[in-house]
């Protein structure tokens, strides 16, 4: 173990320590003089020069320092963000492609980057904020981890893009750092900008359609260019097939719009829609997206019951006759017609007999009809409660004036 005393001082603080040295050993002297060095003088003025020479020696803070061989290697921690908003593609310039953030600072996760380092002290590298299912940051988290986690810790290399959305302030685990005397080294990533750029936010494809129907598939787009402009977007199907839709690319905000599609057959498919790039535009890779849909065979079956056929009842049943992908029966319970059923081939004769034959129904609308001798048995409406419980199916009740369903 070596040992020795360090002063804190600089130039200026050195000379004026000398020359109040000089004032004070000059001034003794003419004392002394003039009492023709008599011995009390003498010995006065020789305390006060000392205590002159220990106010400037404390002055420039003598420090004794012990210099101690340590029996552990120190440990430097590496702390890389790996959240979600490190996928920001913002790092570049109009020489260079842009990258993402994690890209920026992946060569920092290497341990290989460290090899100098290591010569001297352990190097760990540490990702934070990596759970796919979580994208809250917790900066002070981190930290406090490398301070608990190491008790031989020097040093602390952070590199995020400094947005932090949990947890307590980082500022907090950097004081304790302070009070330990261990230094952060912060390399922040991301510009302090948001980049000239178009994003197509979502695609909002339904998992199901129907042959020869058209679909309005909704889409949104976000901009931080500082004007509006017009843009084509461009929708291809895996089929080859193509539909295009002009609108107006709201600046600084996000547009929402919907484009038409309609399958001409049936099938698995994958649509892709493309917003095409503007010429200030710097990020390139979030204008497109793509998402999966299935154009079945089979046909949705529709059973409406009704006791008159009121407004609602002949304005559903002609829409729903009118759709290609939809095969609807209706069951009238008109006090007016000599037997149950109605006038065309949508009509069935009676209620399905038992929960199989009912089960062929994919929907089922419910009007104005209660539990009575010329509607509904108690029986058949357990159907109804079965239908729903065992299979799933949809029960829709169009309530009427008389107030049938209340029974």
């Amino acid at each position: 173990m070596d040992s020795g005393i360090s002063f804190q001082w600089n130039s200026l603080f050195l000379a004026v320590s000398i020359l109040v040295l000089i004032l004070t050993c000059g001034l003794a002297w003419i004392a002394c003089a003039r009492s023709r060095f008599r011995s009390s003088i003498v010995w006065l003025e020789l305390f006060r020069v000392l205590l002159v020479a220990v106010a400037v020696l404390l002055l420039n803070q003598p420090e004794v320092i012990y210099q101690i061989d340590p029996t552990r290697r120190p440990t430097v921690v590496i702390l890389g963000d790996e959240s979600l908003s490190m996928e920001t593609a913002d790092m570049g310039d109009e020489l260079n492609p842009m990258r993402t953030r994690q890209d920026s600072v992946r060569h920092l996760m290497d341990k290989q980057t460290w090899a100098a380092v290591e010569q001297d002290a352990d190097v760990v590298v540490v990702p934070f904020a990596s759970d796919p299912e979580n994208d809250r940051t917790d900066i002070d988290a981190a930290l406090a981890s490398a301070l608990d986690g190491y008790p031989n810790l020097r040093a602390v290399v952070l590199a995020s893009d400094g947005d932090w959305n949990a947890g307590a302030a980082p500022v907090e685990a950097a004081t304790k750092f302070r009070m330990q005397q261990v230094p952060i080294f912060t390399i922040p990533v991301g510009s302090q900008e948001r980049l000239p750029d178009v994003e197509l936010l979502s695609f909002e494809v339904p998992a199901l359609g129907v042959a020869n129907k058209t679909l309005r598939i909704p889409f949104s787009v976000e901009s931080s260019l500082p004007q509006d402009h017009r843009a084509i977007a461009k929708l291809v199907a895996s089929d080859g097939t193509e539909v295009t839709r002009e609108f107006t690319i709201q600046a600084m905000g996000q547009t929402s719009e919907a484009i038409l599609w309609k399958p001409d057959q049936t099938g698995d498919f994958q649509l892709t829609l493309t917003i095409p790039m503007h010429a200030s535009e710097r990020i390139a890779n979030n204008n497109e997206l793509s998402m999966p849909i299935s154009i079945p065979e089979v046909q949705l079956k529709v059973l409406v019951i009704e006791s008159r056929p009121r407004w609602e009842y002949r304005y559903l049943r002609n829409a729903l006759s009118r759709d290609p992908g939809i095969e609807v029966s209706c069951l009238l319970f008109h006090p007016g017609l000599t037997k149950t059923g109605g006038g065309n081939r949508d009509y069935i004769a009676s209620f399905p007999d038992d929960l199989a034959d009912l089960s062929q129904y994919d929907v089922v609308f419910l009007g104005d009809v209660g539990v009575s001798e010329d509607q509904l048995s108690e029986e058949q409406c357990q159907l109804l409660k079965g239908l729903v419980e065992q299979q799933a199916s949809g029960l829709v009740v169009i309530p009427g004036i008389a107030g049938h369903v209340m029974s």
